[in-house]
């Protein structure tokens, strides 16, 4: 009787860590955690670099595998000559509103980032998508709502893995980074919000921009499958 009072007192325990009441705010990635828009930025990112003559990702799956962040890093991995990475960016910009109707929202975010708002918790979005972009996507899905504060590329002079984004983002919400849980799908969100000081979640989809093991090797605080397991 003993043993298995103690057993359920290390449970209660267990669950009141994983509960973590000193989280306040809620900080999340745009790509891959919240928007489903890795097709359209892949082609997007395809039509950008042919009209430079450079070699784009010829299928999904090998952008997956080879994206990285921040964008700079991965046009000069991919063979773009450094004095032609504005100009692919600005081409991007301009082709991505053609690919946009293949941008969607997860199913689960509507209700879960509905249920956080009733619960009190303080929500943000510290993302590297353009701010302009990030903010139409909003506006479409009619999600900006829920949000205290958005940090899209443009609100910010730095991008993941620097943890400046997610600084910026929990400043301006009048919170602390230990008081925040950052959610993101790469890799790059979770070097960023370890950096930040704050708890790091890594959501895995069949959508996400990264696979699991390289979410795994970054030791982030929760693994999960759905936003619903914030809740």
């Amino acid at each position: 009787m003993n043993s298995m009072n103690a057993m359920n007192s290390k449970n209660s325990k267990n669950l009141t860590n994983l509960m973590n009441p000193h989280v306040r705010a809620i900080i999340f990635d745009g790509s891959g955690t919240l928007l489903n828009d890795i097709e359209a930025v892949w082609r997007a990112n395809s039509a950008a670099y042919e009209s430079f003559g450079v070699e784009a990702c010829r299928t999904l799956e090998e952008f997956r595998e080879r994206f990285r962040l921040p964008i700079t890093a991965f046009h000069l991995a991919n063979g773009v000559p450094a004095d032609v990475v504005k100009a692919v960016d600005a081409k991007f910009r301009k082709v991505y509103p053609d690919f946009a109707r293949c941008v969607g929202l997860f199913p689960e975010v509507m209700e879960v980032l509905g249920e956080l708002k009733r619960k009190g918790v303080q929500l943000g979005i510290a993302s590297n998508i353009p701010s302009g972009f990030l903010k139409e996507h909003l506006a479409t899905f009619e999600i900006g709502g829920f949000f205290d504060v958005v940090t899209g590329q443009e609100d910010c002079d730095e991008q993941k893995p620097s943890p400046k984004p997610i600084l910026v983002t929990v400043s301006r919400m009048g919170a602390r980074p230990e008081q925040a849980m950052y959610v993101g799908d790469m890799e790059e969100d979770i070097i960023a919000g370890k950096k930040a000081g704050a708890l790091t979640a890594a959501v895995v989809r069949r959508e996400s921009y990264h696979p699991r093991w390289r979410l795994e090797r970054q030791k982030p605080d929760r693994l999960i499958t759905s936003l619903k397991e914030l809740l």
